[in-house]
């Protein structure tokens, strides 16, 4: 099966599925530092979201990012014979919870990281006013300042990574403006997928509602588990080393089947 978008990096189809969701502006050439390190022994697939990499001439809603995932998701289960480990970062960690509660049979398990705080309030205008900002920036100049952001605060292969897929300028308002849409506290109370949150240690912004997200999906009888990790909201680009341990940890705790 050929989805736009989708990169797979390991099509071996006895290998242990793993579906990965890059965070907001970047691409699915974000994960290709991990997929190095996961392969072969997981087979690796990458969507890019809508308004995102291959996908940018769509806009983004979270319905369609939803359908993409699903159609990622539904693509790994084909290949492998197996329901796929989940793992979204930022917006993708959003993704992935909301394609968990409409798809729960599709999904073995989620990673999610760097998602736990809901865009409402004095969070919503911390949101709004970094989509501005990088909104009323050229084309040219966004890339650039999103390059530098990325070379100063993440391991280089991983910053080179990011860059090379591009950034989606129009598509950060669009996504802070569906997030601020959706009460994913609620959402999280949904979830029957086993899932673990991970946010990094300085990511304040982030941490603040962690535990509530936790007690949610414990509270709908679901098995959830926080962890923390060195580092700030980009975590899983600082030491991709780290992040593929974190990832086979979670994924060797997980309910056989």
């Amino acid at each position: 099966m050929t989805l736009p978008g989708l990169r797979v990096f390991d099509s071996h189809g006895t290998a242990t599925a793993v579906v990965m969701v890059h965070g907001i502006r970047v691409s699915s050439s974000m994960w290709l530092p991990h997929a190095r390190r996961l392969t072969p022994g997981f087979r690796v697939s990458a969507p890019d979201l809508p308004g995102h990499g291959a996908l940018r001439g769509r806009a983004f809603t979270l319905a369609a990012a939803v359908e993409a995932l699903d159609a990622a998701v539904t693509e790994a289960h084909t290949a492998t014979g197996r329901r796929p480990l989940v793992v979204g970062m930022s917006l993708g960690g959003f993704v992935a919870m909301a394609h968990a509660v409409a798809r729960p049979e599709q999904v073995r398990g989620l990673l999610v990281c760097g998602s736990t705080a809901r865009p409402r309030g004095w969070k919503a205008l911390v949101y709004t006013a970094a989509a501005r900002v990088d909104e009323r920036r050229s084309e040219e100049r966004s890339a650039e300042a999103n390059a530098r952001l990325f070379r100063r605060h993440t391991a280089p292969e991983c910053a080179e990574a990011v860059i090379a897929g591009g950034f989606a300028r129009h598509a950060f308002g669009e996504a802070v403006r569906e997030l601020c849409r959706v009460d994913f506290l609620d959402l999280a109370a949904r979830l029957r997928t086993p899932t673990r949150f991970v946010n990094g240690r300085r990511d304040l912004l982030f941490r603040l509602e962690e535990k509530a997200f936790l007690r949610a999906v414990r509270g709908g009888g679901t098995t959830a588990h926080l962890a923390h990790a060195p580092g700030h909201h980009l975590f899983p680009l600082q030491d991709p080393d780290a992040f593929v341990a974190l990832l086979r940890h979670t994924h060797a705790r997980l309910p056989a089947g």
